[in-house]
């Protein structure tokens, strides 16, 4: 088995979710560009799967995982080496095609209302 990252900007819709109707810097995206649910599509089946930005919330600075022991385990080494051992994560298997995915995340409270926003900052999937 084999872990390989998978290009983030092509994958998913989009890479980041900030619920602030604010712009603080002139490259931060207008909230009409914002597109949530996420959807990622499938690296291997190109299945499209619907992320919502609560499965987020949900697993921030959670060591829950969607995936088995072993699969889970073979992500370890390869996340360490590209230093984000420190990050979120959101794992689970393609239901079509069942390859493993696992996805980086930086999240927290954000803007006024401290609504829950997050940046993804890496995207692996384990080939067999």
């Amino acid at each position: 088995m084999k872990v390989v990252n998978i290009d983030k900007e092509v994958y998913l819709s989009t890479t980041f979710f900030d619920p602030s109707p604010h712009r603080f810097r002139p490259d931060d995206a207008p909230v009409v560009e914002r597109k949530i649910p996420i959807l990622y599509r499938c690296e291997k089946c190109e299945t499209e799967i619907s992320i919502k930005t609560g499965d987020f919330e949900k697993h921030f600075n959670s060591d829950f995982t969607n995936l088995d022991e072993e699969d889970n385990k073979n992500f370890a080494p390869s996340i360490k080496e590209v230093n984000k051992s420190d990050l979120s994560f959101l794992d689970f298997y393609c239901p079509k095609c069942n390859q493993p995915t696992k996805i980086l995340f930086r999240g927290g409270p954000s803007g006024y209302w401290g609504e829950f926003s997050f940046s993804i900052e890496d995207m692996m999937v384990l080939k067999t």
